[in-house]
């Protein structure tokens, strides 16, 4: 018996004419699919060129039989070609097929049918996606794939599953499906466990997909379509298990699907038959195999939904945000419990950083100004309250606010009392720079909110909370307005107040929001507390838009005037360093005149109208003449 036969299916029977072409071919014969299946012939080495169902009862037959095969794949066969490491060049397949050594390769049965690449049960996009196809794809293409997933998303449910290992370890868990595999078939799924999978490790991989929410599958999704990485992590709410065998069964009937065909529904027996198929395939695809096999399982199922409370509520719908289960709330719940209470520390960390931001602002040192800003604790109560807020914990809400109002008021009068008892009445540019809020200071406020939040509920990162503190300066604005105070400059405490009340807003709107998207707060509990702090957000932001609206003409004023020439009685005058300020109503443009002679009054008169006319508009003109000789 020293016999190769090429099988074809009748699909396929096209691609005869190209394979005779090949030297090698002729000591090949030449079988319809259909006619090898009924003879009783042995032969040494069966070449198959069809469809699954044809290739998976060839092997099923060489299982039995003994006899070698290979795979010819056609163009069209890709997620094959790529499973097995095979060419799109048929030339190249026929040569691994006749010279290559044929190798025992371990094959995964799924309810006794045999699986070629993968197996899923449910749906797991984008684990299931060939990397291939999505590597190659612009920018536009990958966000329409992304937005299609979203579409599948959200339509899935999860339901209660249960997972029998061979060495009978059992997993209760709830999840929307599983993919299982038997070796690296250059998928998502294979890709994140690259470095475990093996083709002849007598083991199969399944990877249980149970996402906490829209937004955090959406998350995983997007790195995968939209980054191209070599190798991923294992992400949040997947399981893996290695075992010889498993057996799924579910609540609600999930489908199965093998290599692209539904083939029934749960339960489902997984088992692998070890070395029991031997095949020539490139050499590509053998390596990196297992030199050893060991009978250890490998179960990491802790990122799953374990508590019957979690299960419950994500059996019920895929939730858009990420629900936070018992113990999560109890644990950060006791932390801002604890940070909203007044304490001794508070107050003499509070008036330390009060006496430190003041004497920064009067020396106009932004190094001692920032110093202050990490000493003081405020951002601890703020996001406090935040959670009492959102959940209407009138408890937390109400410890939270007295902690923050005794702690504006420590800065407010410390900075009161040293702006009274100092001889110094000028204000500095770091004291200016807080009493001309702006919309964009509100920005500032709602994006630090968000990072305290997050921060907060991220035990790995929360030493960045003093870097929110500097970027979102809540006390120096307090200081500044105590120095209003002391001085009797009303309109200075009221400026540096708003500037101060926004970031407390912003903080606030920001943080609750975050809370929410964690999963704190239902919607019902939360919608009163988001509304409240979203109105009040909105009215701060009415005086805010309106400085904003003249920040942006004076930018455009000050952008029209620099390094604008003018001829004077036949002087060329340029400006330079113009900058705008407000003098109760009067606009007053103050520049640097750069000429090579003096102006006279009626010359500067002149320079003076002209600037008008260019703006269209009255101002007072404040000069200071740069002589260039």
């Amino acid at each position: 018996m020293n016999k190769i036969v090429f099988v074809y299916g009748k699909a396929h029977k096209n691609i005869l004419e190209q394979v005779k072409l090949y030297p090698h071919a002729l000591m090949c014969e030449y079988v319809e699919y259909e006619t090898f299946m009924q003879q009783d012939i042995e032969y040494e080495k069966v070449l198959i060129c069809g469809n699954i169902d044809e290739i998976k009862a060839i092997f099923f037959r060489a299982i039995n039989n003994g006899f070698e095969v290979a795979i010819i794949p056609d163009a069209s066969q890709i997620s094959l070609q790529e499973s097995f490491s095979l060419s799109k060049n048929l030339s190249d397949n026929l040569n691994t097929a006749l010279n290559n050594e044929a190798k025992y390769l371990d094959i995964l049965y799924a309810n006794g049918q045999i699986v070629l690449y993968s197996a899923l049960v449910g749906e797991a996009p984008p684990f299931n996606y060939r990397l291939s196809k999505y590597r190659h794809k612009s920018l536009k293409e990958r966000i329409a794939l992304l937005y299609q997933s979203y579409q599948k998303i959200k339509l899935m449910e999860h339901t209660k599953i249960k997972i029998t290992t061979y060495k009978s370890h059992i997993i209760e868990t709830v999840a929307i499906g599983m993919i299982v595999i038997e070796h690296d078939n250059n998928t998502f799924a294979s890709n994140i466990i690259k470095d475990t999978v093996s083709a002849n490790d007598s083991k199969l991989d399944a990877l249980i997909i149970s996402p906490n929410s829209i937004v955090e599958y959406l998350q995983f999704i997007a790195k995968a379509i939209m980054f191209k990485k070599k190798k991923s992590a294992l992400p949040s709410a997947v399981g893996y298990i290695k075992s010889e065998r498993i057996v799924l069964e579910s609540k609600l009937s999930l489908p199965l699907n093998i290599d692209g065909n539904e083939e029934g529904t749960t339960p489902v027996e997984f088992k692998i038959k070890p070395k029991s198929l031997k095949i020539s395939l490139p050499d590509i695809f053998w390596e990196g195999l297992q030199k050893t096999v060991s009978d250890k399982e490998m179960i990491k199922t802790d990122k799953l939904p374990n508590s019957t409370e979690k299960m419950n509520y994500l059996q019920k719908r895929l939730p858009l945000f990420t629900h936070a289960d018992e113990k999560q709330y109890q644990t950060l719940f006791t932390a801002l419990q604890d940070e909203g209470k007044i304490s001794f520390s508070f107050i003499v960390l509070m008036l330390l950083s009060s006496i430190l931001v003041t004497i920064g602002l009067y020396l106009n040192s932004a190094s001692v100004v920032i110093g202050a800003m990490l000493l003081a604790p405020l951002m601890h109560p703020i996001v406090s309250f935040s959670m009492g807020a959102l959940r209407q914990d009138v408890m937390l809400a109400k410890g939270s606010f007295k902690t923050i109002v005794i702690g504006v008021l420590i800065t407010l009068f410390a900075a009161a009392f040293i702006a009274r008892i100092l001889p110094l009445e000028h204000m500095t540019q770091e004291m200016v720079g807080r009493i001309k809020p702006s919309i964009l200071d509100m920005i500032v406020a709602i994006v630090s909110g968000v990072a305290a939040a997050y921060v907060k509920n991220n035990t790995k990162i929360s030493g960045t909370l003093a870097g929110v503190a500097i970027a979102v300066a809540l006390v120096p604005p307090i200081a500044t307005a105590g120095i209003g105070l002391g001085w009797g400059d009303f309109v200075m405490l009221y400026q540096a107040l708003l500037l101060f009340l926004t970031n407390l807003v912003g903080i606030i709107f920001a943080a609750s929001v975050i809370f929410f998207m964690q999963g704190f707060s239902p919607m019902k509990r939360a919608k009163k507390g988001l509304f409240y702090t979203l109105l009040i957000s909105f009215l701060i932001t009415l005086p805010l838009f309106d400085s904003f609206v003249t920040m942006v003409n004076d930018a455009k004023i000050i952008s029209r005037l620099e390094h604008a020439t003018f001829d004077i009685a036949g002087k060329v005058v340029t400006l330079q360093n113009v900058s705008l300020t407000r003098d109760e109503k009067t606009e007053v443009i103050k520049c640097e005149l750069l000429l090579l002679n003096t102006l006279n009054n009626r010359e500067i008169k002149d320079l003076k109208e002209k600037i008008e006319k260019k703006l269209n508009r009255k101002v007072e003109l404040e000069a200071l003449m740069r002589i260039r000789f």
